[in-house]
């Protein structure tokens, strides 16, 4: 899942992941307790069709939420309230949801789908940041009045595609910046050089050198890596 909005801390308030690695999100009105109940109910064995309609019929102010289930097994499903902001929407495809609330227009979430299915070639978390881009360079959020609003907060989380399901292969999150897409684009091209070393401290530790060796060497091989900060005071 990747996700990106004006609000602050997008990625502790939105996404959702079931004990069995099916995605989740509740946002526009953002429900914490509407996403909980959605895990809960998949945890139990209900289908996403079956947990969407548990948060429909327990939650008054529904046509307020966004709510958006990607299970493992199954079609996806997504519902817009009515209540959402304009513009607001969503699409599902085989194995996708894209959905936005507070955008420029549907045409938004038309060019972060089109971008997603264009990039088959690259992996999930790389196709999962270029719609992030895409939508972005597509007008991303806006006021009626064509207000431009700057994304503020973002998040990407790739989960293991094998055993491991609720495995998080990748979790990367930008809580606060004045063009939060950007700092994303940016933290995940450092971490393709720290996350070998983090995966190799999971896999290896007996053969892992220090941080500060490894970081050491990394500064001499040049790269985005030597924006990082550093890990001395």
């Amino acid at each position: 899942m990747a996700m990106a909005t004006v609000s602050l801390a997008v990625g502790g308030l939105c996404p959702w992941f079931t004990a069995n690695g099916d995605v989740i999100s509740s946002q526009a009105y953002a429900s914490k307790r509407d996403g909980a109940l959605m895990c809960r109910t998949m945890n139990k064995g209900s289908s996403a069709a079956q947990a969407l309609a548990a948060v429909q019929a327990d939650d008054p102010d529904i046509a307020y939420r966004q709510l958006l289930i990607l299970p493992r097994e199954g079609a996806p499903v997504a519902f817009t309230g009515d209540h959402c902001r304009p513009w607001a929407g969503h699409i599902t495809g085989v194995d996708y949801v894209v959905a936005g609330n507070v955008l420029a227009g549907q045409h938004v979430i038309r060019a972060m789908a089109d971008a997603f299915l264009s990039m088959n070639e690259s992996d999930l978390g790389e196709r999962l940041l270029g719609a992030l881009e895409a939508g972005r360079d597509a007008g991303g959020q806006a006021l009626p009045d064509r207000t431009g609003l700057a994304e503020r907060s973002a998040s990407l989380c790739v989960l293991d595609g094998g055993g491991e399901r609720t495995l998080r292969s990748l979790d990367l999150r930008v809580d606060m910046h004045h063009s939060a897409v950007h700092e994303l684009r940016r933290l995940f091209e450092v971490n393709r050089v720290y996350g070998v070393y983090a995966d190799r401290r999971d896999r290896m530790p007996a053969d892992t050198p220090s941080m500060v060796a490894f970081e050491a060497q990394a500064l001499r091989e040049g790269g985005i890596f030597a924006s990082r900060p550093s890990c001395y005071r």
